[in-house]
């Protein structure tokens, strides 16, 4: 379904990558303005691949009451968690998604796994993602990636025999990543799954200038799925309008280039699903996402 490689690409194919984004998108471009996930963007007359995708209808409605953690405050509150289970998916919900439309992301994915033969529950986690600034949904994802962390640490203490996982859509892909950072093997994490990641593409390097511990993510989880695809424009062409920089959910990690030195953890699985994906919020839906492979490579792990 997708191929997998655990080594970026060269600056070449990135430089070249970008140029043909950027010129397909070029009829997109007035629809730029927002990363968000939860923000409605306007149809096109004549639809393409290309397009973004309109990310506040494509989720199934979740009941009134779906499972939640929420560390949009110091002290984490939570909503309905499953009692001691087996194992757990925590999903961090897109940038601009907070309230229903996260837990509409969240149960998509609860409903999308369960048709591929892994029926355990989803929990969405509600960070701050209500922001204006781009740059301001980066700080809230890494604060409240943290804040999760300290919540992690309380419930393994109380469910140490539950299977945790980790998962998170766009901007939502940062905060677990934060919280592997942070936990630095201090709770076992089996699996984290990236979908359409709004990270730079060496943020989690093995070097100094990394935002994120390569050793902490190594330590913490067993595995990190990225699924990437070159067909997403919102992290292919407005992630890098809006940052300068490539997303690893564009064409994945990329330790090799101009600004990282180092090497990708150990643990980090680069899922490239461009065959597949052609559209931002794609990657958990039914029918038009990659939820067999998402389904498998969890029940590979942990």
């Amino acid at each position: 379904m997708g191929d997998e490689r655990t080594t970026g690409s060269s600056d070449d194919e990135l430089t070249d990558l970008r140029r043909r984004s950027i010129l397909r998108a070029t009829g997109t471009l007035a629809g730029a303005g927002a990363l968000g996930v939860g923000a409605t963007q306007p149809a096109a007359a004549d639809p393409t691949p290309l397009e973004l995708s309109n990310c506040a209808t494509v989720w199934e409605s979740a009941p009134a009451a779906f499972p939640r953690v929420d560390v949009r405050q110091s002290e984490p509150t939570t909503r309905n968690l499953p009692e001691r289970p087996d194992e757990v998916v925590f999903y961090f919900i897109g940038w601009t998604s907070e309230g229903q439309i996260g837990d509409d992301q969240g149960y998509t994915l609860q409903q999308t796994l369960r048709s591929n033969g892994y029926d355990r529950p989803v929990v969405t986690v509600q960070w701050e993602a209500e922001t204006t600034l781009f740059s301001t949904g980066e700080d809230n994802a890494d604060r409240d990636g943290r804040r999760f962390a300290e919540f992690l640490r309380e419930y393994h203490e109380r469910n140490p025999d539950t299977t945790i996982r980790l998962a998170g859509l766009s901007l939502g892909g940062r905060p677990p990543l934060a919280t592997l950072d942070d936990l630095d093997g201090d709770v076992p994490v089996a699996s984290v799954s990236l979908f359409g990641a709004s990270v730079d593409n060496d943020q989690i390097c093995a070097d100094d200038d990394a935002a994120f511990d390569a050793d902490a993510v190594e330590a913490t989880a067993e595995n990190v799925y990225n699924y990437h695809s070159e067909e997403d424009n919102t992290i292919c062409v407005f992630y890098d309008l809006q940052t300068f920089r490539d997303g690893i959910g564009c064409s994945g990690i990329d330790c090799g280039g101009w600004f990282s030195t180092g090497s990708p953890p150990e643990n980090w699985v680069d899922v490239d699903v461009t065959d597949e994906i052609d559209s931002h919020c794609n990657y958990q839906v039914p029918d038009v996402g990659v939820g067999e492979r998402i389904a498998a490579d969890i029940q590979s792990t942990g």
